[in-house]
């Protein structure tokens, strides 16, 4: 009996070492398996969808004064010359000037769009870029994004507002008739160019 113990008892150990063994899996591994756990980008290849809110102010104001006086004065009241006349001499010069000038700038872009992760870094940030091209009406308008996003910073829905990419590059162009009638005509460019 004591032998028939100690054999089910060495079995039961070894089958413990394998069990560990064979479950050992990283934290990262467990969560993103995970039956209750949110279906998160982590994988090369995965798709985030960014919400792209925008704001920028910019405002350069600046104010300059200089002024500047002058004068001179030279008399001579006596002569010894009883033909020559005396002379005065008196000169004043006076200089301002007054400049002001303000720059302000006002930007807003607010869309949504999907980017693919191009990489999982090693610190577990995710690179990320995804280009949206939209044709309305031969109105083309592109968006582009790049950046690198934290996983913690993906939600639940798989979604992550802009604004917590860092080293974001965001660009929002157009093409077409509504974008070439913004902009001046060849008499008006060439005009501003020479002067």
């Amino acid at each position: 009996m004591a032998k028939t113990l100690s054999k089910s008892l060495l079995v039961m150990i070894l089958v413990l070492m394998f069990g560990i063994t064979a479950s050992a899996q990283t934290m990262k591994e467990i969560v993103a398996n995970s039956f209750y756990s949110d279906k998160k980008a982590f994988a090369e290849g995965d798709i985030i969808t960014i919400q792209i809110v925008e704001f920028t102010k910019g405002t350069n104001q600046t104010n300059a004064t200089t002024n500047s006086d002058n004068s001179l004065n030279a008399d001579a009241t006596a002569s010894s010359i009883p033909f020559v006349p005396s002379f005065g001499l008196n000169s004043e010069m006076s200089n301002r000037h007054t400049a002001e000038g303000e720059i302000s700038s006002q930007g807003e872009l607010e869309s949504m769009m999907t980017a693919v992760v191009t990489e999982v870094q090693e610190n577990g940030l995710l690179s990320i870029q995804g280009v949206r091209t939209l044709n309305v009406n031969g109105e083309i308008q592109t968006t582009t994004i790049t950046g690198l996003v934290r996983s913690e910073d993906v939600s639940s829905r798989n979604t992550v507002y802009s604004y917590n990419i860092a080293n974001s590059q965001i660009s929002y162009s157009g093409q077409g008739m509504a974008t070439e009638a913004g902009k001046p005509g060849i008499i008006a460019r060439v005009w501003n160019w020479i002067f």
